[in-house]
This record gives C-alpha cells, sequence and structure tokens, in this order.
C-alpha cells in the first residue's frame, strides 16, 4: 500500500513537472486549469478519478493552510463542502478561517458543509460557536437550536447533543429550557457538567435549596471542584448566610491561593456584616500588592482610612516595597475625599524618576485647585506642560486657571498662543472672546463671538455674550432679544440668560417683564449668586422700578456684599428719599 501511495505522488508530481511556479507558490492542481490565468499548454492531460480528485483536494488544502493562503482554502473547502467530505478536513479550514478572525467566512463554509453532512455534531456545534462570535453582533442561534434539536430526534441515545442544547439555551439565558434539557438526560449518562449546569440554572431561577443538592452531589465525587464551591458561596451570600459564604470562598481560595478575588469576597462579606477589623484582619494575612491596594480602596470607600492605611502602611515594610505605594497611598485618600493635605504629604514625596510622577502631579494640581492655591498650581501645571508639551489639557487647565482669577492678560496670552494651535477650539474661541472683552477689547470680543456662532449656531452662551452686549450698548435690542429667546429657548434654566432677558425688558422699559426674568435668574443661580453682584444690582433696579423697595433694599444689600461699589451704595441710600 505504501509503494502504491509514492507511486500515485509521482506520477502527480510528473504531471505538474510543465508548471513555471517557484516552491513558494501554490500547486496547481489538474481540475483548476480552467480557472488558473495560464498560458502555458499541458500536453500530457491525466484522467483522474473522483476519488483521485477528493485526494489532490485534501494535499492542496492541507498545502494552503500550512502556508496561509486564503484564496486556496477557500477554494479547496468549498469544493469539498459540495462533496461529502471528511469532516476532519473541513474542520481545519473553518479552525483557520474562525482563528484569522474571517467569522463569515467560517460560516458560510459550516452552512455548506451541515447540507452535505446534516449529522456531523462537530459541525453542529463549530456553527454554534462561530455565530456567538460574528463581529456584526448579529448572532442568532435559532439556527443551531433547529440543527440541535433534528439531531436529538435521529440520535436520541446521544446524550451529547443533549448536554449541548441546554448549554446553548444557558448561553442564551433561557435558565428553565435550559434546565429542563438537562433534566430530560438520564442518571446513569450524567457527567459532573450536567449537574453543574443543572444547579447553576436553578441558581438563576433563585431556587437556592435545590441548586446546593446539585453542588453537593459534585463535591461528594469531587471535594476540589472549585466551581462547585464557588457557586455554594454566591447561594449561601444571596441568602444573607455570610459566615457560611466565607467558608466556601476560603475553600476555593485554599485551592487557588493565587486568586484573590475569592479573598476580596471575604472582605466585601465582612464590610456587609458591617464588621471592618474582620474586614482588615483578613487583608493583613496576605502580602500581596494588588489585592493589598484593592483592600485598602475598599476600606477607604467604607470611611475607615485608618484601617486602610495601616495596611498600606505594612506593605510598606516589605523588603523592596515598591515606590507604587507612595503614589497609591496619596492618591487613595484623595479620591476618597479625605484629608488632602494628608494625600499632598504622600504625594508630595513622588520625583521625576517615579513612574506614577505625571499622576501625581495631576492630583497635587487640582488639591491646590480646590485651595484656591493657584500659584501652587500653576507652578505644577508649568511642570506638567513640561513632562507632556503635547497635552491639551494641561494648556487648557492653565489658561482656566487665570480666568478664574481673572487674570485676563495672562488668560489672552495662554489662549493666544493655544489657538495658533487649535484654531477650531470653540470652547477655547469663546473664552477668549470673553477675555478680549474684558480687557476693553470689545468690537474684537463681538468679532470672535460671531465666529463661535457661526461655527456652533446653537451655542448659547455665545448667544447670550451677543444678546448682552447689545443690550449694554443700548442698540438693535430687537436683534438683541432674538439672540436671548434663542438662547433660552436652547438652555431655559441658565440664570445668566435669565439676567441678560430682564436687562433687556429693563432697557425697553417693559419692567413687569424684567422683573419676572431677573428672579428666575436668581432662582436659577443659587450656586452662582454669591459671586455675581452685577446680577444682584439688576434685581434692585428693576424692583425699585416697580416701588418694590424692601426686595430693592435687600438685593442692593446683597450685591455690596459680594462686591463694595460706591454707585450702589447711593442707590441704596436714595431709596426711602
Amino acid at each position: 500500500m505504501r509503494i502504491l501511495s509514492f507511486l500515485f505522488i509521482f506520477i502527480f508530481l510528473q504531471a505538474c513537472a510543465g508548471s513555471q511556479k517557484t516552491m513558494e507558490s501554490s500547486l496547481l492542481f489538474p481540475f483548476e486549469r480552467n480557472a488558473a490565468k495560464e498560458t502555458e499548454q499541458y500536453p500530457h492531460e491525466l484522467e483522474i478519478s473522483e476519488n483521485g480528485t477528493q485526494t489532490f483536494v485534501y494535499l492542496g488544502l492541507y498545502e494552503a493552510i500550512k502556508r496561509d493562503d486564503y484564496d486556496k482554502i477557500k477554494c479547496y473547502a468549498e469544493m469539498l463542502a459540495k462533496n461529502k467530505p471528511e469532516p476532519l478536513y473541513l474542520a481545519e479550514a473553518v479552525t483557520w478561517f474562525y482563528n484569522k478572525g474571517y467569522i463569515r467566512e467560517a460560516k458560510e463554509l459550516l452552512e455548506q458543509s451541515l447540507k452535505q453532512l446534516p449529522d456531523e455534531l462537530s459541525f453542529i456545534l463549530m456553527y454554534a460557536e462561530v455565530l456567538q462570535n460574528q463581529q456584526d453582533g448579529n448572532s442568532d442561534l435559532n439556527a443551531v437550536e433547529d440543527l440541535l434539536k433534528q439531531y436529538i430526534k435521529k440520535h436520541p441515545e446521544d446524550y451529547n447533543a443533549s448536554i449541548e442544547l441546554g448549554v446553548l439555551y444557558y448561553k442564551r439565558f433561557q435558565y428553565e429550557s435550559a434546565y429542563k434539557t438537562l433534566l430530560q438526560i438520564p442518571e446513569k449518562a450524567r457527567v459532573s457538567s450536567v449537574y453543574l449546569y443543572l444547579g447553576i440554572c436553578l441558581e438563576k431561577m433563585n431556587r437556592y435549596t435545590e441548586a446546593e443538592k446539585y453542588f453537593k452531589r459534585i463535591l461528594r465525587e469531587f471535594p476540589e471542584e472549585k466551581t462547585a464551591l464557588h457557586h455554594l458561596g454566591t447561594i449561601a451570600e444571596a441568602k444573607g448566610q455570610y459566615a457560611l459564604a466565607r467558608k466556601y470562598y476560603a475553600q476555593v481560595f485554599e485551592l487557588d491561593n493565587t486568586n484573590y478575588d475569592y479573598l476580596l469576597k471575604q472582605l466585601s462579606l465582612a464590610f456587609k456584616e458591617g464588621n471592618h477589623q474582620k474586614a482588615f484582619e483578613i487583608a493583613k494575612e496576605h502580602f500581596n500588592f494588588d489585592f493589598i491596594v484593592s483592600a485598602s480602596s475598599m476600606l477607604i470607600q467604607e470611611g475607615r482610612v485608618d484601617l486602610a492605611e495601616e495596611l498600606l502602611n505594612n506593605l510598606g515594610t516589605m523588603e523592596n516595597a515598591p515606590r507604587e505605594l507612595i503614589y497609591l497611598h496619596g492618591a487613595l485618600i484623595y479620591e476618597a475625599g479625605q484629608d488632602k493635605n494628608r494625600a499632598l504629604s504622600y504625594l508630595t514625596q513622588l520625583n521625576e524618576n517615579d513612574e506614577h510622577y505625571k499622576n501625581a502631579l495631576e492630583i497635587i494640581t487640582y488639591i491646590y485647585l480646590e485651595q484656591n492655591d493657584f500659584d501652587n498650581a500653576l507652578q505644577n501645571i508649568k511642570k506638567l506642560q513640561n513632562l507632556a508639551p503635547d497635552t491639551k489639557n494641561y494648556r487648557v487647565l492653565e489658561y482656566q486657571t487665570y480666568l478664574f482669577q481673572e487674570k485676563y492678560e495672562q488668560a489672552y496670552e495662554v489662549l493666544y498662543a493655544y489657538l495658533k494651535d487649535y484654531p477650531q477650539d470653540i470652547h477655547a474661541k469663546y473664552r477668549f472672546a470673553y477675555t478680549c472683552f474684558h480687557l476693553d477689547e470689545k468690537e474684537k470680543a463681538m468679532q470672535i463671538m460671531l465666529e463661535v456662532l457661526e461655527a456652533d449656531p446653537e451655542h448659547y452662551d455665545a448667544l447670550n455674550f451677543i444678546g448682552y452686549s447689545l443690550v449694554e450698548q443700548n442698540k438693535d435690542l430687537d436683534k438683541a432679544e432674538e439672540y436671548l429667546l434663542k438662547a433660552d429657548t436652547l438652555n431655559p434654566k441658565h440664570g445668566y440668560i435669565n439676567d441678560s432677558l430682564a436687562w433687556l425688558y429693563y432697557t425697553k422699559k417693559d419692567y413687569d417683564k424684567a422683573f419676572a426674568y431677573i428672579e428666575k435668574a436668581v432662582a436659577y443661580s443659587e450656586s452662582a449668586v454669591n459671586e455675581d453682584a452685577t446680577m444682584w444690582e439688576h434685581y434692585g433696579d428693576i424692583a425699585a422700578k416697580l416701588g418694590k423697595l424692601d426686595i430693592a433694599r435687600t438685593a442692593y444689600e446683597k450685591s455690596l456684599s459680594i462686591k463694595h461699589n460706591d454707585e450702589i451704595e447711593q442707590k441704596l441710600k436714595g431709596l426711602f428719599k
């Protein structure tokens, strides 16, 4: 037989001897000649039987897979799929397509194959796998369900198909159907995975007592089955039996002491019991860096910063403890909203040689900004810009810091340079116009703000700015009203827009409408009124015009408490003359 095989291959090679292809190119078989773009003639044609042709296809597919030749694999595989092939070879082609990311091709090849071999269970299962991983996310497993049902009907004794159908239901979250399907498998044919899925399905249906029986049955045969222990733990936790759940999780961790998720579960249970000290003791026994950091974070979230810091300090006593601990210590305290100065005491220890230096600088900067320590904040912003000169956010942070302090000249310089690099940044352009306005370059501010509006016609802040500027100049008030009403439609609960409308109608001597808008402005600006003396001055002016002198007095006094102004002081004195 071996001699005949060699002779067969020899004849095949002789038939291909006239080919000009190199060894690196794919083989050209007799049945490919009609499709090949070759001008060369073949004077010695071979008559090959159907079985011989099939063998050539197998050889070609094997060679194409070795060479990762997509076109040849597709060609040979499609030929095989049409001629009742040996499943093993098609499976190799499907696997190649699937592993290389050609999901559509794998699906189409399986569909062709299943037409020829509808009872090939391995193809049905591969088809299910491919459908579940389609890149377009439109997996439809109804076809697989039908194929499995048909197979089970023809082969009722092949319980592997019933198991796979049950698993298919489970993956589709059809737990009742999965449970019923798996339950039909005779006891003698059930393997441990069947009991496992039966238990999980019951657990998902909140039938905890029944589920426990299956998991415990597995443990009687396989005492170290981690998945069963895990589910017994989750059931105990769901039933509020925290001590029992902790016992199961501890058993899993004993079997796999690299899986710190089960220690974190034990910590979580201790928190549910309100026993922070217990959580601390569990964490303290295990000096794994990532676990201690996670445990510390959990303790901080529970409000036990003292225990979290003790854990981190203990971790710091380890030989060659990483300096990353310093950063994590400070970052965790900051994120927990605890004492910012203590966070600074850690974060400021880091230097440029530390891995998390830039992250530490960011947090330090935000702490200084929250403390209104703008000088130190700006120093750190400059450091960040030196470390990452291409990072836009650090430049944005700089001009925002200047604007917050009303340092418009410095903000102008930073914004001007920033907009050279990012001319399409609408937010920065708006801020630049705002800055120009405060530097008394009002025409320039208006021009830039119109550019903002052209780029974004629904930019309500720009609409408000333009409308209010026209009101301040007492010109084109109808156009100003158009801008401001559009802004109000886009953001009807914006305090400054309502203030602008109030001042528009005050200017137009429609005092009742002005008063209605200024009351809304004050109501909508509860968090900002303490910083806006002008809004309160407008409130006082409008109330005074309507003879609401007590309201006017309160408004003027509020405005003066925010920012002293001699003119408002005179208005206040003149109210009751």
